[in-house]
C-alpha cells in the first residue's frame, strides 16, 4: 500500500513538470518570438566562460546530492555507487528513457536517438564517476 502511494506522489510531482511544459508551450514560444522580433542575437566565444563558470552549479549539486545519498548507496561499493549516482542523475534530466524514447516516437531511427542521447548521458556518467571516486578519495584522507 505505502508504494503504491509513493507512486501516487511520484505521479503528481512528474505531474507538475509536464503541466508547466504544456501550458508554457501554448503561450511562450509566440510571445518570445513577438519580443524578439527586431532583435539580434550573436554567438559569442566569450559566453563560454561564463558557461564554464556556471557549470560549477552542476559539479556542485552532484557532490551535495552525494553527500546526502552517500550512507545508502555507498556500502554497495564505489563502482555500484557510481552507477546509481549516474543513473540517478541522467534520470533526472529525463534522458535515461524519456527523451531517447520521445525522439524514437517522433521518427528518428533508434541509432539516432541512442547516439544523440548517448552524449547526454556520458555528461552524468562523468560527472558521477569524478564525484563519488573523487569524494571517497578526498574522505579516505580526512
Amino acid at each position: 500500500m505505502k508504494n503504491f502511494q509513493y507512486l501516487i506522489v511520484a505521479a503528481i510531482a512528474s505531474s507538475c513538470g509536464f503541466i508547466v511544459h504544456v501550458f508554457s508551450a501554448e503561450w511562450l514560444q509566440g510571445w518570445v518570438a513577438q519580443i524578439m522580433a527586431g532583435h539580434e542575437v550573436s554567438s559569442s566565444w566569450d559566453v563560454r566562460y561564463i558557461a564554464m563558470l556556471t557549470s560549477l552549479e552542476y559539479g556542485i549539486s552532484t557532490v551535495i546530492l552525494y553527500w546526502l545519498i552517500r550512507d545508502k548507496i555507498i556500502p554497495y561499493g564505489k563502482f555500484k555507487a557510481f552507477v546509481i549516482l549516474s543513473l540517478l542523475l541522467t534520470a533526472l534530466h529525463g534522458a535515461l528513457i524519456r527523451q531517447p524514447l520521445m525522439d524514437f516516437i517522433i521518427g528518428n531511427p533508434i541509432e539516432v536517438a541512442l547516439l544523440q542521447n548517448a552524449f547526454k548521458w556520458l555528461v552524468w556518467i562523468l560527472m558521477s564517476f569524478v564525484v563519488v571516486y573523487g569524494s571517497e578519495r578526498v574522505a579516505k584522507k580526512c
